[in-house]
């Protein structure tokens, strides 16, 4: 912990600064809607005594038949769900130990390449571990090179992950990508050295590590402080070879070719999303919780973006900025809104779903139905089903 204490103590030394930055959206009520994403259909897993919804990470799995499986990570017995996707019904559990030799303590993410390669993020100890359809432990990588986890100087060079639906672990080209992250403003002298995107080598467990994040948003010692403004979501898009990055304060979507490491810049905001500005606090000083969580409700925050490559369309989520000093909202009372581009990145329109604190919009993903979102239906005190609601783009 003392290592711990030191870091973050000199990350807030070299972060805190006065200086303020406004992320201005250049075609704010400028853009043109042709379509509107509307829910199309619904589906309904019913969930047995010991498996809850609001689950964060889920994948369809396609089997060799071509069967398509809905697994979803079981939280209450470290387990991970199949669900046949087209009729509902539960087929099968892997179920995973906390101890020993198997044992996995956080699991928090995991990619299905078959039944016998199952790759699981533990956070515990910072390391993808390979599986099988038994939940045995056949090799364990480590994510930081094999450095000391209790000696916490790693995170200064390593990213941190929080694997979600909405950002998955990867497959492309027998690599594993993980998109992580900085949880701290970002110090200048690790703007040009910091990279959040890790690709692990399938082939011989080689680690390498790409994507900065941009100077012109996160640099110059500019207030970002809570983590919600660090967090990098990302969608695969597997025909054109490029990642897209959607960073929660940039109007800007930032394309990333996998092959050249080299990022462009395209427009993907919202037509009703304002200035986004960084917290104004003095330098030296810390930001207090309470002005830190206004400033979140107070400001439209972008988070996933994600290909439909059926439709050839991007949904982009959006969390609506909420009226100033009203003391009556918190941040679960944000609106969510989607927003749709065509492949080029054009603005076909955008829809408000809901309040935040209604979806776990987590977890969603894109099937050829449409975008899956998970609904939570708060009347369902008994945790009877996971709902999704799937949603088109439409004339």
């Amino acid at each position: 912990m003392k290592y711990l204490f030191f870091i973050l103590t000199l990350i807030s030394l070299i972060s805190c600064n006065s200086k303020v930055i406004e992320v201005q959206n250049l075609k704010e009520g400028s853009l043109v809607s042709t379509n509107s994403i509307k829910m199309v259909s619904e589906k309904s897993f019913i969930l047995d005594s010991t498996t809850a919804p609001k689950s964060k990470y889920s994948q369809i799995y396609l089997d060799n038949y071509g069967k398509r499986y809905f697994t979803f990570f079981n939280r209450y017995d470290n387990s991970i769900c199949f669900y046949d996707y087209e009729n509902l019904n539960l087929i099968n559990k892997i179920k995973y130990q906390k101890k020993g030799p198997n044992g996995i303590l956080m699991p928090m993410g995991y990619h299905i390449k078959n039944m016998d390669s199952i790759f699981i993020y533990n956070k515990h100890q910072n390391q993808l571990v390979l599986t099988n359809r038994e939940g045995v432990v056949l090799n364990r990588i480590s994510l930081i090179n094999n450095s000391n986890i209790k000696n916490n100087k790693w995170i200064l060079k390593y990213p941190q992950y929080y694997p979600r639906t909405v950002t998955p672990l990867f497959e492309y080209k027998d690599k594993l990508l993980l998109t992580g992250q900085f949880m701290w403003s970002m110090p200048d002298s690790l703007i040009d050295t910091f990279k959040f995107t890790t690709e692990v080598n399938l082939k011989d467990n080689n680690l390498s590590f790409k994507n900065y994040y941009p100077q012109e948003l996160y640099g110059f010692g500019v207030n970002w402080d809570h983590v919600i403004y660090k967090e990098v979501f990302s969608d695969l898009n597997n025909d054109r070879d490029f990642l897209v990055l959607s960073f929660p304060i940039s109007h800007d979507l930032y394309i990333s070719d996998l092959n050249t490491n080299q990022y462009r810049k395209v427009y993907g905001g919202s037509n009703f999303a304002g200035t986004i500005t960084s917290v104004n606090t003095p330098k030296g000083k810390s930001t207090p919780e309470r002005k830190e969580m206004q400033h979140v409700e107070e400001t439209d925050l972008y988070s996933a973006i994600k290909y439909d490559k059926y439709d050839k369309v991007y949904y982009r989520f959006i969390r609506r900025a909420l009226r100033k000093n009203d003391i009556n909202f918190k941040w679960k009372d944000k609106e969510l809104a989607i927003i749709a581009m065509d492949e080029n990145f054009k603005y076909l329109g955008e829809t408000n779903i809901g309040k935040w604190g209604d979806w776990n919009w987590e977890n969603s993903f894109v099937t050829k139905e449409g975008l899956n979102i998970e609904f939570l239906n708060h009347d369902d005190i008994n945790e009877v089903a996971l709902i999704l609601k799937i949603f088109k783009i439409e004339k």
